[in-house]
């Protein structure tokens, strides 16, 4: 699953962005620090501001943002 926001540029056009990620944990990751995965369950969510900054500076691919290129990295 994933959390969408709707971008509108400066021209007016609109546009649905993904945000984020969530989802249910899975029971692995509760049995692995000791919680009874048959008594609990949980939803995890991750937000990030990657998706806007691309939209800002014209990024066209977000694996740029990641890769710690620094001739890249330094232009921000």
């Amino acid at each position: 699953a994933e959390v969408d926001l709707l971008w509108v540029d400066k021209s007016g056009k609109e546009d649905w962005i993904e945000m984020g990620g969530c989802g249910m944990v899975d029971p692995n990751v509760f049995d692995a620090v000791g919680i009874d995965s048959e008594k609990y369950t949980g939803w995890a969510f991750g937000f990030g501001v990657e998706r806007l900054a691309m939209r800002k500076y014209g990024i066209t691919d977000i694996r740029l943002l990641f890769e710690n290129d620094l001739r890249f990295l330094d232009q921000f």
